[in-house]
């Protein structure tokens, strides 16, 4: 717990330095659970501040957080997350489920990983209270 209190800290200090530059805008597209393939829409509303749309075919993310890169060299993000299944969600993950989460998302010369974890917050009769999420994408 002590070593993620340091790296937010560490993280919103230094947040002006690796920011995205206040109102741009940045596009990916990732392969992720559950939501197979997905566009991403990132936009910095205030430096550090990122707001970011990621429909996909198994369901959509609504992400809140603080990141931004270096030239698009290196990056990360630590976000709050909105998750909302629909068509086909991969890992056993029943359509029409909304969960809430976290998310992780560093990234290396145009390419991003992401991990995160969400619990169950609305739909009938999930199969999973829980769900881990885990991507790979490009920067573009």
């Amino acid at each position: 717990m002590k070593r993620i209190i340091i790296f937010c800290a560490i993280l919103v200090i230094a947040g002006n330095c690796f920011a995205g530059k206040q109102g741009t805008v940045a596009w990916g597209a990732k392969l992720t659970s559950p939501q197979i393939v997905s566009l991403s829409c990132s936009f910095y509303p205030y430096h550090a501040w990122l707001v970011q749309v990621e429909p996909g075919l198994g369901g959509g993310k609504l992400n809140i957080g603080l990141g931004g890169n270096y030239q698009y060299t290196i990056g990360a993000a630590l976000k709050m997350s909105l998750l909302h299944t629909w068509l086909l969600p991969m890992g056993g993950v029943d359509v029409n489920q909304t969960y809430i989460g976290g998310e992780f998302e560093w990234m290396f010369k145009g390419v991003n990983f992401n991990i995160g974890l969400y619990g169950h917050m609305a739909g009938t009769n999930p199969k999973r209270d829980m769900i881990f999420s885990a991507g790979i994408g490009i920067g573009f």
